[in-house]
């Protein structure tokens, strides 16, 4: 009797199972240890992202100063040691460079200088981003060799010049020039048209405002007008002159923050709106400074005077490039921002050479 007792006792509580307290207890204790769990992974994925944020803004950063320190490599190569001839308030219409006080044609150099030009919505304590542009030339067309001009002529009061039979089978519209006279002048301009391969106009409905018509005063009228008897401010093609391919970029940061490189012309079979081409390099740029070492060993942040003695610039041997940039971070559920400030300097070299 004893026996049975015992056997149905036993039974009765092998089938009873887990209490309701040790059920709650389980469940409270399995909750905290999800609960630990998941704020660290929380914890790790917000880190993670963070850490990639920056890496990716830092990789942009960095990106954007060797872009800018190849221009600043290339700057001048067979371009010219002085600069060429442009319009009037070229720079201030094509990069808001401050205008000169004159009404004479203006140089434009290898390397031009914009100090404290724009702010952006990112820009503290009335801080302005500078600006930089760089021109030299394309050392890949017509095979490394100059195109021969041998005459020059007006067509609708716009100039035009003739190379050559198929002397400018490499000519293309909208690529941007380097013209040289035969006394040793230069000057930018930018073809609108080729036919033949053999001519190439310069019209003054160009997409960079660069070209002018020939019928207007000394000052204003286009540079490439052909020299005659008892005429100044012209361009002498006898016995011949020459033409190369050159690059003009720039850089700058923008309105929302975004530092900008911007091409002009040699857009090759794209209409005339889309001859200048902005490509972004960087987001989130706080501030974007230029400095110029000069050959005296002298460091200025604006060699040109605000376009006054442009070709002080000439003398440049050095920039250096600071890029600030804003870079989100989050720890602990809270947004913050980190700046990240990266520099680096470029030699110039090629501002010491003329053509070749």
């Amino acid at each position: 009797m004893y026996k049975e007792t015992s056997k149905e006792y036993c039974d009765q509580k092998r089938e009873q199972g887990f209490s309701l307290i040790e059920l709650l207890i389980a469940v409270v204790i399995f909750l905290t240890v999800m609960a630990a769990v998941f704020g660290v992974l929380r914890t790790g994925i917000i880190v993670r992202n963070s850490i990639n944020n920056r890496s990716e803004t830092v990789s942009n950063a960095r990106t954007a100063i060797n872009s800018v320190g190849r221009e600043a490599v290339n700057a001048g190569l067979g371009y010219s040691r002085t600069g060429s001839i442009v319009a009037d308030d070229f720079a201030y219409d094509l990069l808001k460079i401050p205008k000169d006080s004159g009404n004479e044609r203006d140089l434009f150099t290898g390397v031009m200088a914009g100090n404290n030009i724009n702010s952006s919505k990112l820009s503290k304590n009335g801080q302005k981003n500078d600006v930089i542009a760089f021109v030299y030339r394309d050392l890949y067309f017509n095979d490394g060799e100059p195109v021969i001009v041998t005459d020059a002529g007006t067509f609708f009061n716009s100039p035009y010049m003739e190379t050559e039979t198929n002397g400018c089978v490499n000519c293309k519209k909208y690529d941007l020039y380097l013209v040289e006279s035969a006394d040793g002048n230069k000057a930018l301009g930018l073809a609108t048209d080729i036919t033949f391969s053999k001519y190439i106009y310069f019209n003054d409905n160009d997409p960079l405002g660069l070209n002018k018509k020939t019928n207007g005063n000394e000052d204003e009228r286009s540079i490439l007008t052909p020299c005659t008897t008892g005429t100044s401010n012209c361009f002498n093609y006898d016995p011949q002159a020459t033409i190369k391919k050159v690059y003009l970029i720039s850089y700058r940061v923008n309105n929302d923050g975004t530092l900008i490189r911007t091409t002009y012309g040699n857009n090759t079979g794209e209409p005339s709106n889309k001859q200048i081409q902005e490509h972004p390099l960087a987001y989130n740029v706080q501030n974007f400074q230029v400095k110029y070492l000069m050959q005296d060993g002298t460091i200025s942040d604006d060699p040109s005077n605000g376009n006054t003695e442009q070709s002080k610039m000439n003398e440049v041997v050095q920039v250096e490039i600071t890029i600030t940039i804003q870079a989100e971070n989050n720890e602990d559920g809270v947004s913050t921002t980190k700046l990240i400030n990266l520099t680096s300097t470029f030699s110039t070299r090629n501002l010491r050479y003329d053509n070749e």
